[in-house]
Order: C-alpha cells, then structure tokens, then sequence
C-alpha cells in the first residue's frame, strides 16, 4: 500500500498493491485474479482517491509511474490490471490541482504538462499486456488511461466523456491514445461536444473491448482473458504486442507530440481555463 502525508496529517492512499512470492505482485481487491493460476505473472494498480473519483494528480501520477517501471525490470509479470476503488474509475485530473496550476511559473507548468504525457506513455509503452477495468465515470484524463491500455472492459452503465473543452482547455495529451482506439470523425465529435455516452456506445465505437451488465459478469470474462494470455508463449505475446503497437501506430508527428506538453502548459492559464475550472467548481455555466 502506497499513501503520502496531506495537510491534515491523515494519510491518503494513492493506490494499492499486494506483493505475492517475493517480487511478484497481484491485483488487491480483485476477485477475479484469486485462486488464478500464475496469479506471480499478474500485478496491479488499484487507483484509491475514492472520494474524489480517483482523479489523477501529481502524486498518484508520480507513483504510478514508479510502479510501471519497476514491473518493467521485472520479467515475471506479465500482465497488469488497473482498476479504481470507489464509485468511478478515474473522472479526470484533479480541478483543484489544475486550477492552482495556473498560478505556477511556466517552467514549472510545463513540468506538470510533461508529467501527464509521462504518464500515459509509460503505460502505453510497457512490454506488459495491460488490462483496464472500468465502472462509474470515465472522464476527461481517465480516458487517457483507458487507450493508453492494451484491453479495456466496462460496465454498461459506466459513464464516459471528453469533458475537456467544457473546462476551456484542449483535449491535448490523451489525443496520441484515443485516435489509436477511435476513427478520427468520432474522436472528434466526442471532443466538441463533450457529450456522455454509456459502456454499450464505448464498447460499439471501439474504446472498450466489450462491456457487461455486472462486475460479476465482467470479472469472469476478464479471468478467462488472463488465463488464455498466460497460456501464450511470453516472448511470443511480448513481441506481438510491440509489432502490432509498430504497425497500427496512426500518430506519425513526432514533432507535434513533442509540443503537446507546451500547448496544454499554455492553456491551463489562459483566461479560459481560468473561467472554466472556476465556474466547474462553483457550480455554474462559464462564462464565455
């Protein structure tokens, strides 16, 4: 279990895993992976900031990211399941932290810009089949994580949106990873209109592998999913993930992915951004 210290010198949790045999790590609180043969091969992130929807901030990112490479030294994992605890998967960045960003210096903006690209990236390029389970809302960044995975499943009531320009800024760094998961017309009317739309319409567009009426429904499939992975040769599915990864790459612009950390450090303190995050957090219509 992995927490930090806040301001009230209570503890919160980030995320949690439980070590087996060693180095070896399983999913906590997934009742799919018990009793699983080669569970050793299985490690996972739970995202546990329940109260606020599991919203990514920069030390859960952070963490995260330390988690990803340190199972990347280690070639008994296989497999890596992210879920979050509480009513949602991930609803996005933190708001509260976005709008302190715009206080910051533009140096230190854009180090935060460039964290959230680390993040995603370092999912998207593990040698690992990665697994997302979703439940609840799935907004903004949590879209991002879900493309950064290799297999995403949900519940058909999950509750999905490209909620970025609502709040004034761009759909900037999940935008490598959806246009990999959506034909780009559909992409594109999900980001303007911000719109939601439930697991049944993710799972037809293509951003969830299938969707399930329960948990229970879900988390049968998905232990069958991870067993017929497992019976794969590992070199075998390693190497097939980076082939496919290589050849269904459709972001060819290197030089623009390089600029997406400066455009969104640029927008989160524009006047928009500012007006936007104010008026999500009063509880009211932006003005603009």
């Amino acid at each position: 279990m992995i927490e930090k210290e806040n301001t009230t010198n209570k503890k919160e949790v980030l995320f949690t895993h439980s070590e087996v045999e060693g180095n070896n790590i399983a999913v906590s609180q997934s009742p799919p992976l018990r009793g699983l043969g080669g569970v050793g091969a299985v490690g996972g992130i739970t995202l546990n900031r329940p109260t606020l929807h599991n919203a990514l901030n920069p030390s859960l990112m952070r963490k995260v990211i330390r988690y990803f490479n340190r199972a990347e030294n280690d070639s008994s994992i296989r497999i890596i399941v992210l879920r979050g605890n509480g009513p949602s998967f991930c609803a996005g960045a933190d708001l509260a932290w976005m709008k302190k960003s715009a206080k910051l210096s533009e140096k230190e903006n854009l180090a935060e810009a460039q964290l959230l690209s680390e993040f995603f990236a370092v999912i998207k390029q593990s040698s690992k089949v990665t697994i997302a389970v979703t439940h609840g809302n799935v907004f903004g960044g949590g879209n991002g994580l879900v493309a950064a995975c290799d297999l995403v499943y949900g519940l058909n009531d999950t509750r999905f949106s490209l909620s970025e320009t609502r709040l004034g800024i761009v759909a900037a760094t999940i935008s490598p990873y959806m246009l990999q998961r959506l034909p780009v017309h559909i992409y594109k009317e999900l980001v303007f209109t911000a719109r939601k739309f439930d697991g049944l319409e993710a799972a037809k567009i293509g951003l969830l592998n299938k969707s399930f009426e329960t948990m229970d429904a879900l988390d049968k499939y998905l232990k069958t999913t991870i067993e017929a992975i497992l019976n794969g040769g590992p070199m075998a599915v390693e190497g097939s993930k980076r082939l496919i990864d290589n050849l269904c790459d459709r972001v060819k612009a290197p030089h623009i992915i390089e600029q997406i950390p400066k455009i969104l450090a640029e927008v989160r303190v524009s006047d928009e951004a500012r007006e936007g995050f104010t008026a999500f957090l009063e509880k009211r219509k932006p003005n603009w």
